[in-house]
């Protein structure tokens, strides 16, 4: 018997639940609030960028759900085996052990996966998983047999896991997970909230833009020798970055090597909307040296602007180079595609229409089908399970 949505229960299991922002896990949860699910979240006191949050703050942040129960757990930040960074864990609530169709727990080597295979063993819950995993932990994993073999655990045991590109498929099924219960399901954006905007005649001055977290993986340092030059050549050209400075040091050396010219600004992250800093921008640079969704891509793209990205997965499956954007190895050719849309602000116009009509694939309302037709999938086989007992 197949579970409607209106009685499927989820408990979702979530490292730093920052409802802030549209990534996946937030919109995920409000799409299927929407259409019925009944959504438990387990997360712990930690926003995206690791600081602890006070309860109040989070309800602020979380009055778009309406029946989702959400709890903030106790929380503490342990090292990892995988990161410098310290890693998020929390008391598990009394509400793991009630009655879910499933478990959907997020992203390779976190505590919520192991929680999650955890309860699957004492509870025999359904469980789901999302993979997110950069090349960079793939080859920390693929190096580390001890570590691979505690971390691809709940992976091995989940009845369905999901990557967001086919390159990230390959690395689970090369560490040892069943190729054939896993599926490729891309990150997803609010096509109608993005692409709302007009797009409008060029402005006095081309405006270039980067929007995202302050820290050596997302390559900003890559492209400051190409605007250094762009902004010391061309007097009609603006640079524009905001983000959180995750990295306060890398931040301060990134920004501090651009502030010398008059036509760069540093936009607090917290006094603009990512729409608003888009519709600023003609051209949007992502440099990342490794991605997971690469989000950024996706919402720009939508919003008609035209990208220049790191020829890296999964960017290279949004951008078909030179045409509804352009992909880049090396810093010269970031000065390269720069150069040539500032002296042809035409191509930037006919680059963001055509991104606009391929980012459609990844509206959300296409991306959740998906996502229910694996909860379908996995509940059926569990009824199927307990009908042959």
């Amino acid at each position: 018997m197949l579970f409607k949505a209106t009685l499927m229960k989820v408990l979702h299991l979530i490292d730093s639940f920052d409802a802030r922002f549209d990534r996946d896990q937030i919109k995920l949860v409000e799409l299927l609030e929407e259409k019925g699910y009944q959504n438990t979240v387990v997360t712990s006191r930690y926003s995206s960028d690791w600081k602890f949050i006070k309860e109040a703050e989070f309800r602020e942040w979380e009055r778009r759900f309406v029946q989702t129960k959400i709890l903030h757990q106790p929380s503490l930040r342990i090292p990892t085996p995988f990161s410098k960074a310290l890693s998020p864990i929390y008391l598990p609530s009394r509400e793991v052990l009630h009655s879910f169709n499933l478990i959907h727990a997020y992203t390779f080597g976190t505590y919520s996966s192991l929680l999650g295979a955890t309860l699957k063993r004492i509870r025999k819950f359904r469980l789901v998983l999302r993979s997110d995993m950069s090349s960079a932990t793939y080859y920390k994993a693929k190096s580390a047999p001890f570590y691979r073999r505690m971390l691809t655990y709940p992976f091995r045991i989940a009845d369905a896991v999901y990557a967001y590109s086919n390159l990230e498929k390959r690395y689970l099924v090369d560490l040892g997970i069943q190729g054939s219960k896993i599926r490729v399901i891309p990150v997803g954006i609010d096509l109608d909230e993005f692409s709302r905007n007009e797009m409008v005649q060029k402005k006095e001055k081309v405006t270039i833009g980067y929007l995202g977290r302050f820290c050596v993986v997302k390559g900003i340092h890559t492209v400051v020798p190409a605007l250094s030059t762009i902004l010391s050549q061309e007097t009609k050209v603006r640079v524009v970055f905001t983000g959180v400075l995750e990295d306060v040091k890398y931040a301060e050396d990134v920004i501090g090597s651009l502030k010398k010219f008059k036509n760069f600004e540093y936009l607090s992250g917290s006094r603009i909307t990512p729409i608003r800093f888009y519709n600023m921008c003609d051209i949007i640079l992502v440099p990342s040296i490794w991605e997971t969704g690469a989000i950024t891509v996706l919402e720009a793209m939508a919003c008609g602007k035209a990208v220049i990205g790191s020829n890296i997965n999964p960017i290279r499956e949004y951008i078909h180079h030179n045409q509804t954007g352009f992909l880049f190895s090396g810093q010269r050719e970031v000065y390269v595609y720069l150069k040539k849309m500032i002296e042809n602000p035409g191509l930037i116009d006919e680059i963001g229409n055509r991104a606009r009509k391929e980012v459609k694939k990844y509206d959300w309302k296409v991306v959740i089908r998906r996502y229910e037709e694996m909860y379908r999938s996995v509940v059926k086989q569990n009824s199927q399970i307990r009908n042959t007992r």
